[in-house]
C-alpha cells in the first residue's frame, strides 16, 4: 500500500517496522481518485462490501467479526431531525473495531505474531478481540486510570494487559519501548491501515442516504481516527465526482481538555498545552496532544466545518437524555449530543444533521 506524511510529504510503502515518518509524522494512505460503486458487494452487510475498493493486498477470504454497516437511526432530538449513526453496535461495541478488523487482517496477511497497542479502552479492546480472532499474540498499555470494566473486557480475549501509572503518554511510551524489542506497533493512532478501515463509515452513509452525503456529521474527537477516516472517506467520494461536496465536519472534545477546539477556533499554529485540573468523565478522549491534530486541522477548516468543546455537566446531562430515548453510550460519545445545542445555533433546520455514537454504556462505570 502506497503511503504518505502529510507533515513533511515523504512518500513511500506501508512498512510493519517503520510505523511512523522518519519526521515523527504519521503516516496515511495515498489519495485515491477513484470509486467504482459496481466493486461493492452488495450482498455483504459488513464492511467487506468495499474490500475491492480498498488499496492494500488481503488474503482472499477475509477474518471478520462483522464489523460495520451500522444503523442510520432518524431521531427527534430536542426539537431537531437528526441521524444516529450507531457505531456502538460494532462486536466490541465501539467504532474502533471497524479500522482494527481492516488493520488485523493487513497484519495477518504478513504473518505477524505479536502485537502491542497503548490505549485507554475501545481500542485497547478491539485490538485484544481481533488479535484472539486471527491468532496473533497481544499485549495493552493502558492507563492506569483505565475504566476496570474496559480492563476486564481487554483481559477476557487473552491480551496481556500492562497498567501504567502516570499521564496517558506514559502509555504510549512503553507500547513504543516493546516495539523497540520486536513487537509490532498495531496503532490505532499510527497505523494508515485503521485510518482507511474508518474510511468505510463515510461510504456506507452515502449509501445509506441513497448516495447523497449529509450537510454536517458530528464526532467525537481524541486521537482522531473516525474524524479523519470519514473526512478521507468523503473526499475519494468527491475525487470520484459521486458528490458534489463533503459534509461540514464538527469535532467533540470535552472542556476540560480540549486543544484541537483551542486551535481551531483561536486560528493557532501550534497546539496549546492545557493543563488539567481534573479528569473528564469522557476519559476515551484525554489526549493532550494528538498524533494527527495538523490533518484534522486541515479537515475541519476545508471542510467548512466547527469544533465544540462541551462542560462535564453538558456531557452528563446529554448521557441521561440519550439514554430516556433509548440510546446507552458511553460518556465519551454522549460529547456529541452535548454539542448539539451549539451546532443548532448555526444549522439551518432544513439541513441533515449526522451524529456518530461510537461507545456503548456497557463499557463504562458511571452510574
Amino acid at each position: 500500500m502506497k503511503i504518505f506524511c502529510s507533515d513533511c510529504g515523504s512518500t513511500g510503502d506501508l512498512n510493519l517496522k517503520k510505523w511512523h515518518c522518519q519526521c515523527g509524522g504519521a503516516w496515511e494512505p495515498v489519495e485515491q481518485k477513484t470509486f467504482d460503486k459496481e466493486l461493492i458487494a452488495q450482498s455483504d452487510s459488513s464492511l467487506w462490501r468495499y474490500k475491492r475498493l480498498l488499496p492494500i493486498e488481503l488474503r482472499q477470504s477475509s477474518i471478520s467479526l462483522g464489523a460495520g454497516w451500522t444503523p442510520l437511526v432518524p431521531v427527534e432530538y430536542e426539537g431537531h431531525e437528526i441521524l444516529f449513526k450507531l457505531e456502538y453496535l460494532m462486536p466490541t461495541a465501539s467504532f474502533k473495531d471497524r479500522g482494527v478488523e481492516v488493520m488485523f487482517n493487513w497484519l495477518h496477511t504478513r504473518g505477524v505474531k505479536h502485537v502491542v497497542e497503548d490505549s485507554s479502552g475501545n481500542a485497547g479492546a478491539s485490538v485484544a478481540a481481533y488479535a484472539a480472532r486471527t491468532g496473533i499474540e497481544a499485549e495493552i498499555y493502558a492507563p492506569e486510570h483505565t475504566s476496570p470494566v474496559k480492563l476486564a473486557q481487554i483481559s477476557i480475549y487473552g491480551a496481556r494487559v500492562h497498567r501504567v501509572f502516570g499521564p496517558r503518554i506514559k502509555a504510549t511510551e512503553a507500547a513504543v519501548q516493546a516495539v523497540k524489542m520486536g513487537a509490532v506497533y498495531a496503532s490505532h493512532a499510527y497505523n494508515p491501515v485503521y485510518l482507511l478501515g474508518q474510511q468505510t463509515a463515510a461510504w456506507e452513509v452515502w449509501e445509506q442516504l441513497g448516495h447523497k452525503v449529509p450537510d454536517w456529521y458530528v464526532v467525537p474527537v481524541g486521537q482522531g481516527g473516525k474524524l479523519l477516516g470519514l473526512w478521507l472517506g468523503f473526499q475519494r467520494l468527491l475525487a470520484a465526482g459521486l458528490i458534489e461536496k463533503t459534509p461540514r465536519l464538527v469535532a467533540v472534545q470535552p472542556a476540560l481538555l480540549n486543544p484541537l477546539c483551542r486551535a481551531y477556533n483561536q486560528n493557532l499554529t501550534k497546539l496549546p498545552v492545557i493543563e488539567r485540573k481534573r479528569s473528564s468523565m469522557a476519559e476515551g478522549l484525554a489526549i493532550p496532544k494528538p498524533v494527527r491534530w495538523k490533518r484534522m486541522l486541515q479537515a475541519l477548516k476545508k471542510s467548512q466545518g466547527k469544533c465544540i468543546a462541551v462542560e462535564e455537566e453538558e456531557i452528563l446531562s446529554a448521557h441521561n437524555k440519550l439514554a430516556r430515548i433509548g440510546f446507552y453510550v458511553e460518556p465519551t460519545s454522549a460529547v456529541v449530543a452535548a454539542a448539539l445545542p451549539q451546532l443548532y445555533e448555526v444549522a439551518e433546520q432544513r439541513e441533515t444533521i449526522v451524529v456518530s455514537l461510537t461507545g456503548s454504556g456497557l463499557k463504562c462505570s458511571l452510574s
